[in-house]
C-alpha cells in the first residue's frame, strides 16, 4: 500500500501546478503533504530524474529547454495566474527563458460589420494586458520543479478504480498498486475518468464550433497585439508569440469548415485565412501542425465531494474566444491549495468536503459568471440580422469610446 495525503489525477497544467503549489519548503518531509501525481502521460525521463541533482535555483535549466520552434498550444495568461506562478516559484524561470511574450494591446473587430474595440496597456497605467505563453512551456517548469521535490511522487499509470470510505480515499492503478490518500483531486482534463467514475452529472452545452489550433509565420509583425476577428462562420484569434513574426492561432468554426481547414493543404490554409485577416496581419503562413477539436461548455454540477474535488478541465470548460479556460483552472488550484494548506497546518482532516464548501461556492459562482460571460459574447456576434449588427456595433464601440467603462472591463479580464 503507497500511503500519501494528496493524490492528483491528472499531470497537466492545473494538476502539476496543484502539486507544486502545495510543497512547502520551510516544513520538513515528515511534516510536509506527501503528493501522488498519476498521469499515464508522464515522461519516462522525467520519472528518472536525479532529485538530488537540482539546484535550488531552478533558473538553471533555460539553457536546456528541449524545444526551440514555437509549439502548437499557447494560453493567455492573466494577471491572476502569473502571480500565482510566483507563489509556487516558476515565474523567475519562466520570464528568463525569453519564451513569455506580454501582449500590451487588443484589438477586436467584425469583417462584416462595423463593430470594433481596441486597448492599449499605456492608457491604463497596467505594463500590459496579459502574457502569452506556450503550454508546454508552462508545463516544462512545473515538471522541473516538481521532480525535484522529495514530497511528490510520480505514477506513470492510469486509475482503473476508486473507492471513498470514511476516513480514506482508495485508487488502483493500471499495474494493480494501490493508493491510499486522505484527498484524490480530479485534474484530468474535461473527461474526466475520476468524474464520470463517481457519476458526478454535468450541464453541457455544444457551442457548434471545432477550434483549428496551429502557430503561423504573419508577414507583419504583431507588435505585441492580441487580435480577434469575429467573422458570420466564426471566430479567429492571433495570440502574439515571442518571436515578432510568430503567433498562436486558434479558429474556431463550424465543425464542416474545421475539418476542411485541418486537411486541405498549407497553400489553401494560407489563402483562406488571408481573405479574412490580410488587411491586419498580411499573408500568413502555417509553422507546425494543425490540431482541431470540438468546443463544448461543459459545468459538473458538484465540485467537491467526500474526500474528493474537481479541478480545471474536470470541474469546467467554456469557449476559448476570451483565452480564460486555463486561468479558471489556474485560479481553481490556487484557492483549493490554499485551503488545504491552512487545514493541514491546524492539524483537521483535509479530506472532509464539508472544509471546502467555501471554495465550491466560489469557484461555481466565478465559472458560471465568465460561462454566461462567454454565451452572450457568442450569441451576439452568432448571426447576421440587422438588429444583431445594430447591438453589437453600439455596444462594441460605445465600450471603446468610455474609457472609464473599457479600463474597468479591462481591470476585470487581466485581474
Amino acid at each position: 500500500m503507497n500511503n500519501f495525503d494528496i493524490a492528483i489525477i491528472g499531470g497537466g497544467l492545473v494538476g502539476l501546478a496543484t502539486a507544486c503549489a502545495l510543497i512547502n519548503d520551510n516544513e520538513s518531509y515528515d511534516r510536509g503533504l506527501r503528493i501522488a501525481v498519476i498521469d499515464k502521460g508522464v515522461a519516462p525521463d522525467y520519472l528518472a530524474i536525479n532529485k538530488d541533482a537540482f539546484p535550488n535555483a531552478i533558473t538553471s535549466f533555460n539553457e536546456i529547454i528541449p524545444f526551440d520552434e514555437p509549439t502548437v498550444r499557447a494560453s493567455a495568461i492573466n494577471g491572476a495566474s502569473q502571480r500565482y506562478f510566483k507563489q509556487i516559484g516558476i515565474w523567475d524561470a519562466l520570464s528568463h527563458s525569453h519564451r513569455v511574450q506580454d501582449f500590451l494591446s487588443i484589438e477586436v473587430w467584425e469583417k462584416i460589420g462595423s463593430a470594433y474595440l481596441h486597448a492599449n496597456c499605456r492608457d491604463y497605467g497596467y505594463p500590459n494586458l496579459g502574457c502569452i505563453i506556450e503550454n508546454k512551456m508552462i508545463h516544462y517548469y512545473l515538471m522541473q520543479f516538481a521532480a525535484r521535490s522529495p514530497q511528490i511522487t510520480f505514477f506513470n499509470q492510469q486509475c482503473v478504480n476508486s473507492l471513498f470510505a470514511d476516513d480514506y480515499a482508495f485508487l488502483t492503478l493500471s499495474d494493480n498498486t494501490v493508493l491510499q490518500a486522505k484527498l484524490v483531486i480530479g485534474a484530468d482534463g474535461a473527461h474526466s475518468w475520476i468524474r464520470q467514475q463517481e457519476a458526478i452529472p454535468l450541464i453541457e452545452r455544444n457551442y457548434r464550433h471545432h477550434a483549428v489550433i496551429t502557430t503561423v509565420t504573419t508577414e507583419f509583425p504583431h507588435q505585441a497585439c492580441a487580435r480577434q476577428l469575429f467573422y458570420p462562420d466564426g471566430i479567429v484569434a492571433f495570440l502574439p508569440l515571442y518571436q515578432p513574426n510568430k503567433s498562436c492561432l486558434v479558429w474556431s468554426t463550424s465543425p464542416e469548415q474545421a475539418e476542411a481547414l485541418q486537411t486541405m493543404s498549407a497553400d489553401q490554409f494560407s489563402a483562406e485565412l488571408f481573405a479574412l485577416t490580410g488587411d491586419k496581419v498580411g499573408v500568413s503562413h502555417i509553422v507546425n501542425e494543425r490540431l482541431r477539436f470540438p468546443l463544448k461548455a461543459r459545468f459538473a454540477k458538484r465540485f467537491v465531494k467526500h474526500r474528493l474535488v474537481l479541478i480545471g478541465d474536470a470541474a469546467h470548460t467554456i469557449h476559448p474566444l476570451a483565452g480564460q479556460g486555463v486561468n479558471l483552472g489556474f485560479q481553481d488550484s490556487a484557492l483549493l491549495t490554499s485551503t488545504i494548506k491552512a487545514l493541514h497546518q491546524s492539524g483537521q482532516d483535509i479530506g472532509m468536503s464539508c472544509h471546502f464548501r467555501a471554495f465550491q461556492f466560489t469557484r461555481r459562482k466565478d465559472t458560471l459568471m465568465m460561462m454566461a460571460a462567454m454565451r452572450t459574447i457568442q450569441d451576439m456576434f452568432d448571426g447576421q440580422s440587422s438588429v444583431k449588427k445594430w447591438l453589437r456595433a453600439a455596444g462594441m464601440n460605445t465600450i471603446n469610446h468610455l474609457s472609464p467603462l473599457k479600463k474597468q472591463l479591462i481591470k476585470y479580464a487581466i485581474d
